[in-house]
């Protein structure tokens, strides 16, 4: 089941007249100034709360008219439904780990409810949906963690389980491979392949994945003795800004030989820019590389060197968690990192 916000704006008048949106617990929160987990607890008899917080809750919710979910909280037994948050549907890395996740819930007995937040959903609408749908459990694959999901999943004490990345949020269970190694042996194999001039290009901006993987690229050139290195921002995880950024870089006057990239697809952007509107051989004048290993990567036209995410393993061990915690509720969470390996295609040279 996908949920998304439907667009109504153009449909004729009917009667009987469309109720008015129903408020959010996201904007009682707002309201009252206080967080989502607070509102939960104050409509929870049996929560503990200070009664001036429970008041101030009660007020901001009868100025707004709001009225709780009182079915959800009766039945938070047991949904038998997962939450697969997403937040970048496009990325070509996501779209086979989402069929592998609905598989093996479905083999769990369970269904799946694809959330897909994007220019039609704001992150508030996540969290109530986290919320009305009374999920058993989430998987979380948003490249940042608003602090409004975890305090909602809390709230309703739902598991869940962060796929793909880091996160300084230690009440989550957290599944990645390990960004600093992908970075250090990105920097080796462009060194052992004789490149002295390498660049990173970022993705989104503040990202664990971006940060861990241009950490662990930068010290490991430093570690070998190359100063000769450059850093582009990107924006995000997308062919279009791998095709902008290596323009952008490569009217500078210190040009790179050679590009890693933030992830598979920004790659295959930049590689395009370089062989088509810069004239450039890969990877004789410039080498390039990526992350994730993508079927794309494996392709013909790109035949991408890249570092493989462990997926299979990745996917397996967040089902595995998110199960757990859901038949233990008291169980601790996780810090799961997984190793990741290099995989030399024809877009770098062969190391020396």
């Amino acid at each position: 089941m996908t949920v998304s916000k439907e667009n109504r704006d153009n449909q004729s008048p009917s009667f009987p007249p469309k109720k008015k949106p129903k408020v959010t617990v996201v904007e009682v929160a707002e309201a009252a100034g206080v967080s989502v987990s607070a509102v939960s607890r104050a409509f929870n008899p049996d929560a503990s709360i200070s009664r001036p917080l429970r008041e101030k809750v009660f007020k901001a919710a009868a100025a707004l008219n709001y009225k709780p979910n009182r079915l959800a909280r009766g039945i938070k037994s047991r949904s038998s439904l997962v939450g697969i948050l997403m937040t970048d549907f496009n990325n070509p890395f996501y779209l086979p780990i989402l069929s592998r996740f609905t598989s093996e819930i479905q083999n769990r007995s369970c269904h799946s409810l694809l959330i897909h937040v994007d220019g039609d959903m704001d992150i508030q609408e996540a969290v109530e949906l986290v919320m009305e749908y009374n999920v058993d459990g989430l998987i979380i694959t948003s490249a940042s963690l608003p602090k409004e999901l975890v305090d909602a999943c809390r709230s309703q004490n739902t598991p869940a389980v962060i796929f793909g990345r880091d996160s300084s949020e230690n009440s989550v269970t957290v599944v990645s491979c390990d960004n600093v190694l992908a970075g250090n042996m990105a920097a080796d194999m462009l060194l052992d392949a004789g490149y002295t001039k390498p660049a990173f290009v970022a993705g989104p901006v503040g990202t664990s994945a971006t940060i861990d993987r241009q950490r662990g690229f930068i010290s490991r050139l430093m570690e070998r003795g190359c100063n000769q290195w450059q850093v582009i921002e990107g924006g995000e995880f997308s062919y279009d800004a791998g095709y902008d950024a290596t323009l952008r870089m490569f009217k500078s006057v210190e040009r790179p030989d050679a590009l890693f990239y933030a992830d598979d697809i920004m790659a295959c952007g930049g590689m395009d820019a370089l062989r088509y509107d810069l004239g450039l051989r890969v990877p004789e004048d410039v080498g390039v590389m990526g992350v994730d290993d993508i079927r794309l990567a494996n392709s013909r036209s790109y035949d991408l060197s890249t570092i493989r995410q462990p997926n299979e393993e990745m996917i397996q061990r967040t089902i595995d968690a998110l199960f757990e915690h859901i038949s233990d509720p008291q169980l601790p969470p996780q810090s799961i990192t997984l190793p990741c390996e290099p995989v030399e295609r024809g877009s770098t040279k062969k190391s020396k």
